[in-house]
């Protein structure tokens, strides 16, 4: 298994996720010159497409998802998303600390994929182990 380029406590990803995806992805591409590359996605029988968004052919910036399905709990904002060592340890604190579940994702194993959660003050953000 490669190592990450992604240090632990890095951002390393960011979604926006808004009731209508297909309104912003064009915003997004004239305001910030980014591609648009369109993600499937299949929630237990829903398709529908989702947006990655490309600085070029091999850069992300970041994505524009549809709420719903698995977004249908995250707020219409942009989400961060930190590299933690372990998402399950790194949730436990965060609710320990007066944190808030937003959102899970698991995968096949059980384990966590990623998490978003919301702080005690009210900022919410997402933690994953970034590949």
């Amino acid at each position: 298994m490669s190592e990450s380029k992604y240090k632990i406590g890095q951002f390393f990803w960011s979604d926006l996720t808004v009731p209508n995806a297909n309104n912003l992805k064009d915003f997004y591409k004239e305001v910030t010159g980014w591609q648009v590359q369109e993600i499937t996605m299949d929630d237990q029988g829903d398709s529908y497409v989702d947006y990655a968004m490309m600085i070029n052919n091999e850069t992300p910036a970041g994505g524009i998802c549809h709420q719903r399905g698995v977004n249908k709990n995250i707020p219409p904002q942009w989400v961060m998303y930190i590299n933690v060592e372990n998402v399950e340890e790194s949730l436990k604190k965060a609710l320990s600390l007066g944190g808030k579940l937003i959102q899970e994702s698991k995968k096949k194993d059980g384990t966590y994929n990623y998490v978003i959660v919301e702080d005690p003050e009210g900022a919410v953000f997402g933690l994953g182990k970034a590949q």
